[in-house]
């Protein structure tokens, strides 16, 4: 009886274990950019689908698909930029969504949904957008007499011999390219081979006066000082900017929308084809959409949600701000896709650009 007994409460032991690991062993991965979801959008998806949300990052869209292309599997959801996603669906890496599943999708902004890159929605769903524009050292653009609401100031020698080695512009083809297209007046999604020509010998006629390609950690130059201007991203910005009050730092950042245009990355929400769990990835995604989850996105990042509900709840300093929320859309551009060609030219004429950089000042 003894002896039945103790096997008895080895067994219960044994039983509690396993389930506490199967429990533990119940991630949600999630393939995303960093800074961009809230804390407390995580702690109330980890209470509704007990779950654990693991948080894998990339730095660039490129770096994304490269590694989805060479076969990476386990992820639940992966946040991806408009043409990215056609990308993905195009290698076969992301499945049709079935909308039924996802009824927050009521809550966005119809002005975001279908898209030319997924007209329909079919494997995509908004999650949040990205302005990029030029972010500045406020008292030295003022000392220097310049107003950074053009792509003139980091393209056009008039200015960068006043910022020489104190300007970065993004590690990204795409974003460079677009700007320098935008900068000329042409189409920033342009494939003619002469809007693309152009836009290469301005932005080797630029290079040299650059200090680097940096879409990582160039809003740190901007809080050391040593960096004036950088193409930015509105999220970096936004946290910039808290960190230099919160320091009491003497140094004034400020940011602005160019008047020829800008780009913005409107980020998606799409479910890989080799998810490890269908159910745990369309409750992520219907967690993200609740007005509650965009508002504390935008609220604690600074990103720019599509849901007009969410935006009403936020500070009139966010709400307003234009280079978060941006006044007139009709001049921001979201990135198409080029095609294999036009997309092969462009990753040569990045190679050749980054490595005559590198020969003539060795820090890009």
């Amino acid at each position: 009886m003894t002896k039945y007994l103790i096997n008895k409460f080895v067994l219960s032991i044994i039983i509690v274990l396993l389930s506490a690991t199967s429990f533990a062993d119940k991630d949600l991965n999630v393939y995303i950019g960093s800074n961009y979801i809230a804390d407390p959008t995580i702690a109330r998806l980890e209470a509704s689908c007990k779950c654990h949300l693991v948080q894998n990052y990339f730095n660039d869209n490129g770096e994304m698909l490269a590694k989805m292309a060479a076969g990476a599997t386990g992820y639940n959801v992966i946040v991806a930029t408009s043409y990215a996603v056609t990308e993905l669906a195009k290698m076969g890496k992301i499945e049709p969504l079935d909308l039924k599943r996802l009824p927050n999708l009521a809550y966005v902004d119809k002005d975001f949904m279908s898209q030319v890159y997924d007209v329909g929605n079919k494997y995509s769903v908004p999650y949040a957008y990205t302005p990029v524009f030029l972010a500045y050292n406020a008292d030295k653009m003022k000392a220097l007499g310049i107003t950074p609401n053009t792509w003139s100031v980091v393209f056009d020698p008039k200015y960068l011999q006043k910022l020489k080695g104190h300007v970065t512009m993004f590690n990204s083809s795409r974003n460079v390219f677009a700007a320098a297209l935008l900068y000329l007046g042409k189409d920033p999604n342009s494939t003619n081979l002469e809007d693309l020509k152009l836009a290469r010998e301005v932005i080797d006629r630029a290079s040299p006066y650059w200090a680097k390609f940096d879409s990582d950690s160039y809003y740190r130059g901007l809080l050391r000082g040593d960096i004036w201007i950088a193409m930015s991203y509105s999220i970096d910005i936004y946290k910039a900017i808290a960190d230099a009050k919160a320091s009491h730092s003497p140094i004034k950042i400020e940011a602005m929308l160019q008047k020829e245009g800008d780009m913005y990355e409107l980020d998606n929400m799409v479910i890989p084809t080799a998810t490890p769990n269908l159910d745990l990835s369309y409750a992520f995604i219907n967690n993200a959409l609740l007005t509650k989850s965009e508002y504390e996105l935008s609220n604690l990042t600074g990103s720019s949600v599509p849901n007009k509900e969410a935006i009403k709840m936020l500070s009139l300093d966010i709400a307003k701000n234009p280079w978060i929320y941006p006044p007139d859309m009709r001049k921001m551009y979201v990135f198409n896709e080029y095609a294999p060609k036009i997309r092969n030219l462009i990753n040569e004429m990045w190679t050749e650009i980054q490595m005559r950089c590198h020969a003539i000042c060795n820090t890009c």
